[in-house]
């Protein structure tokens, strides 16, 4: 979303920007920026459509406005909010309070997730009555669903190319499936490293882990349009069970989870505030959170089975509306499982559906 300042406000802003120690020159104005979006992954988009040369009362306004209207750069964070959150320690007292009162003011630390309200109490009793209740979303889940998670986190895999690093999962007992951006051919396959167990034990200590490799001249299927890749692994340790498919169509507020391997790191779960934003039958947008290295994951639905595979995010466009969102995506499990069938029958009557 885009925030619409009001014309005092939008002023009085650009004057605290204008006099910031610095913002003299192009070259300090730069390092600011950086500075204030360090950690973020749009920023070289920003630096490079910013234009920071010029007189500093113009390039206030320039670096104002375009923040204001760049939209979100994390599920709950406006690119303007981080701008803010950054310049505020170098402000004097009546401007920091001014900034205090545009986060109060104005939706900059809104989640993109919708807020869920319960609309009625349902009970007999009056509200003085009521010792406890639903708060805006129902948090509340079955406990079994933490089993449904731990089994399937243990098909969920590490992958090191010799350039990247990526997810993935078994979907059958020797076969795994991740993105085409992460393995591309057979050649790329059987250079990789796929690592199982990469994560910490109920004592916050590190697993003990197994690598293996690809099967040399194994069943391989790639497909670069919906952005994925079936890899034959050989000498693979027990792992449990292949992880589900389900050619389910999944609906706006559905929602989802992944579990990943986030910048090559120990695996982990993305399972709270997590919903679809957009879905069809090819493509699933979601607030699930995601980074570098999360490529390639399973996204599951509230069965825990796999109803997509992860590939990207960042401003994407919504096919419907033709607008964009920062939101995450992937391919829908239908469109995979459709492809299988027609182009790789000797894959697609090994999974587990």
């Amino acid at each position: 979303m885009t925030i619409q300042l009001s014309t005092p406000d939008f002023q009085h802003l650009t004057r605290i920007v204008q006099n910031l120690p610095d913002f003299a020159n192009v070259r300090d104005r730069r390092r600011l920026v950086a500075g204030a979006l360090q950690g973020v992954a749009q920023a070289d988009v920003i630096l490079g459509r910013l234009d920071l040369d010029g007189a500093p009362m113009g390039v206030a306004v320039e670096v104002v406005r375009f923040l204001a209207q760049f939209g979100r750069v994390a599920y709950d964070k406006e690119a303007l909010a981080v701008f803010l959150n950054y310049i505020q320690p170098f402000t004097g007292d009546e401007d920091t309070d001014f900034i205090v009162e545009l986060f109060q003011k104005y939706p900059l630390d809104i989640p993109a997730s919708p807020n869920r309200g319960i609309d009625h109490w349902k009970g007999m009793d009056s509200t003085a009555d009521i010792k406890e209740k639903i708060i805006g979303e129902n948090t509340l889940r079955d406990i079994y669903i933490l089993n449904l998670a731990l089994e399937a986190s243990k098909a969920v895999v590490r992958i090191a190319t010799s350039d990247s690093l990526g997810t993935g999962f078994m979907i059958a007992p020797d076969l795994l499936m991740t993105n085409n951006h992460v393995i591309d051919s057979q050649e790329v396959a059987e250079k990789s490293d796929y690592s199982f167990n990469y994560q910490l034990d109920v004592n916050g200590k590190q697993c003990p882990s197994q690598t293996i490799g690809a099967l040399a001249g194994g069943c391989f299927y790639t497909n670069e349009e919906l952005d994925y890749t079936v890899v034959t692994l050989k000498d693979v340790p027990d792992f449990g069970k292949p992880l589900i498919f389900k050619s389910k169509s999944m609906r706006r507020d559905d929602r989802v989870a992944i579990i990943q391997h986030p910048g090559g790191h120990l695996k982990k779960i993305s399972i709270q505030n997590n919903f679809v934003a957009y879905a069809d039958n090819s493509v699933l947008q979601y607030t699930t959170s995601t980074a570098p290295g999360s490529s390639g994951s399973p996204v599951f639905d509230d069965d825990f089975q796999v109803v997509g595979i992860h590939h990207s995010g960042g401003m994407l466009l919504e096919s419907n509306t033709q607008r964009r969102y920062l939101r995450n995506a992937g391919t829908s499990a239908i469109a995979v499982l459709k492809d299988l069938q027609a182009n790789a029958p000797e894959i697609y009557t090994r999974l587990h559906r």
